[in-house]
């Protein structure tokens, strides 16, 4: 990420510990099923998020350009979608195991990028990109990312609750979310998101590509894109076998936390193995 100024280590140090502490009240709301400790979940969570797309804003001002520009940015990006799409499925829906999965994913992506700030870049990366093709490219490759997030932590909670049930208990936990069933939907969803999300990125990359090196096949050999493309691949079968009552609900449940693997590695691609991309 380069140097930061005063005000973005600010935002960074803050996200930080609000999601660490969010995670913490999230252990406990597990635990109790308190509300005290759920609204502090919440709070954490807002602040979090608050502070982590402030961090992304002045970064992108400051250097005039697209906000998120190497592989760190891009986790920390990824907390801040994953904790804000689980803030609104939790207002509109009640679903608060989200957040309560959400959170420490969140932090984890926050570390993962405070120990990649002083990592290598990555690739140059291409020029243009401003571009319309680039910005569906780029955009479309991180929503697509989150949507992923979602599905890893829906996933999680699903395995949790069904766990929980299969024990015939009623534990606090169970308090937090709507039925297996609703859980469930929400996890398919977000890989359908997903699927469709990065497929549209991954095509908008190829077309840019073509353009930027005509006549050239060796960018098509790029670790990241070889990546991109079994990860497409791999959350596409999923979704068709999510269709199938003997794969649906817990089996894609766990086929979305393992999957989630294919996102994180990717990720590393940036930094060690690509020759272009940053992120």
């Amino acid at each position: 990420m380069g140097a930061m100024k005063g005000p973005e280590f600010a935002c960074l140090l803050g996200g930080l510990l609000a999601f660490a502490a969010g995670t913490a009240a999230a252990a406990g709301a597990a635990r109790t099923g308190s509300p005290r400790r759920l609204a502090w979940v919440r709070a954490a969570a807002l602040l979090g998020t608050a502070l982590h797309a402030a961090f992304l804003a002045v970064t992108g001002a400051r250097g005039g350009q697209f906000p998120v520009g190497n592989t760190a940015e891009a986790f920390i990006f990824l907390a801040a979608a994953v904790s804000a799409i689980a803030l609104l499925l939790d207002a509109a829906r009640g679903m608060p195991i989200l957040l309560v999965a959400a959170l420490p994913l969140a932090l984890l992506t926050t570390i993962l990028a405070l120990a990649l700030a002083g990592a290598p870049a990555g690739g140059p990366g291409a020029p243009g990109l401003s571009s319309a093709v680039v910005a569906l490219h780029a955009a479309g490759a991180l929503a697509a990312y989150a949507a992923f997030a979602v599905a890893f932590a829906s996933g999680i909670a699903f395995l949790v609750a069904q766990r929980q049930l299969k024990r015939h208990g009623s534990p606090p936990i169970l308090g937090l979310m709507p039925s297996l069933e609703t859980v469930g939907r929400v996890n398919a969803r977000a890989i359908a998101a997903g699927v469709v999300l990065l497929a549209a990125g991954l095509v908008a990359g190829y077309l840019y590509a073509r353009g930027l090196y005509p006549g050239q096949r060796g960018w098509r050999l790029d670790p990241k894109v070889f990546l991109t493309t079994i990860t497409v691949a791999a959350y596409a079968a999923i979704l068709a076998l999510s269709r199938r009552p003997s794969f649906k609900g817990r089996r894609t449940a766990q086929a979305s936390v393992a999957g989630f693997a294919l996102v994180l590695v990717t990720f590393w691609a940036n930094i060690f193995w690509s020759g272009f991309h940053r992120f």
